[in-house]
């Protein structure tokens, strides 16, 4: 085999050595039904807002996915904060309960065909002593259901639309807390970047946090992202998390698709590296800083909840592609050049002998 063969097959070697490195595993970075009733509500949720012994309403949209005809009917629960996540935990009627009765619906039974969006009106009649808030959901089911299908608690969220009532009082407070913002991990290989953010509601009445993380690098901000985007809200004496990913960096871990379909496992979605080209000038590497800048409204003004945290951003195995490929193919070229110089030496000794 001549030197020049040899370079050739070395430098393949070389290549193959990269693109082995970088397909090196890696840990992925990670940001009920009614029966076979499929409904779609909308909107969710309603906020209201009213002084008291005032009367306000609102629209309902619900509509029939499946293939028949449904007789459908209107039921009516409260709900409360479930865990940190934003879920509702709905609740059937208590005693004392008595803003359950200032409810009545334009229909209370309703027939809902297939494809096609079905509204009633929900009416709130505030007596003059109604204060601070209150909390419905609004619930659709089979009016016949068959066996024993019931409405609960576990009733899926597209088949309940929750109603805040806000009822303009004296003694409301809104008071937010920022109890944390940090990232997920300290460092990173390639973006996302999960943001997390834990607010707590220490007043009297829901209320709704909104705002922007400046990713900066170097003195320069390099994303803006939207803290809250679908307005929800806080409820008294509960924390919300909230998680907002920072994805615009190449490459970029993104969620793993199958068929259109995002890949679970372990309840968990997967996620694989891809490349995206628009991305192309946005490879992250260095030392970042993420400032919260988020605000409420207390009823009188606009209160502020600020912090700030730092991470880092290191693709290593781009970083050693890089850096040692070139280091690699070097010393591969040195090794043959020595390996030709002893070659001839021996040629040379074996002529003269």
């Amino acid at each position: 085999m001549t030197v020049s063969k040899r370079v050739k097959g070395a430098l393949k070697l070389c290549v193959v050595f990269g693109v082995l490195l970088l397909t090196l595993p890696a840990h992925a970075q990670t940001p009920d039904d009614l029966g076979s009733l499929n409904l779609t509500t909308s909107p969710l949720p309603i906020n209201l807002t009213a002084k008291p012994g005032e009367t306000v309403s609102t629209e309902l949209r619900i509509k029939n996915g499946g293939a028949k005809t449904e007789r459908l009917k209107v039921g009516l629960m409260k709900f409360s904060a479930y865990g940190e996540e934003g879920k509702p935990q709905l609740k059937d009627r208590e005693p004392g309960d008595d803003y359950f009765d200032w409810v009545r619906f334009s229909e209370t039974e309703f027939t809902a065909d297939p494809d096609k969006w079905h509204t009633i009106q929900m009416t709130v009649d505030l007596p003059p002593e109604a204060a601070l808030g209150y909390y419905y959901a609004v619930t659709f089911s089979r009016a016949d259901p068959p066996g024993t299908e019931q409405v609960s608690a576990q009733i899926a969220g597209a088949s309940a639309i929750l109603v805040l009532v806000d009822v303009d009082s004296p003694n409301a407070k809104r008071q937010l807390e920022l109890e944390s913002f940090g990232v997920a991990k300290r460092s990173y290989e390639f973006l996302p970047v999960r943001f997390v953010i834990k607010i707590k509601n220490s007043g009297n009445i829901h209320a709704v946090p909104s705002g922007s993380i400046f990713v900066n690098k170097g003195g320069k901000t390099v994303a803006t992202l939207a803290l809250n985007e679908s307005r929800g809200n806080i409820l008294p004496d509960s924390s919300r998390q909230f998680e907002t990913l920072w994805s615009s960096g190449f490459p970029v871990y993104a969620e793993k698709l199958r068929d259109g379909a995002v890949v679970y496992k372990n309840d968990q979605p997967q996620y694989e590296l891809t490349w995206p080209t628009d991305q192309l000038r946005n490879l992250r590497f260095g030392r970042y800083t993420a400032v919260l800048t988020a605000v409420y409204d207390d009823g009188e003004k606009d209160v502020p909840l600020e912090a700030e945290v730092s991470f880092w951003v290191i693709p290593w195995r781009l970083l050693a592609i890089v850096v040692g490929l070139p280091l690699l193919t070097i010393g591969v070229i040195v090794y043959l050049v020595i390996s030709r110089r002893q070659y001839r030496k021996k040629a040379v000794y074996r002529h003269e002998a």
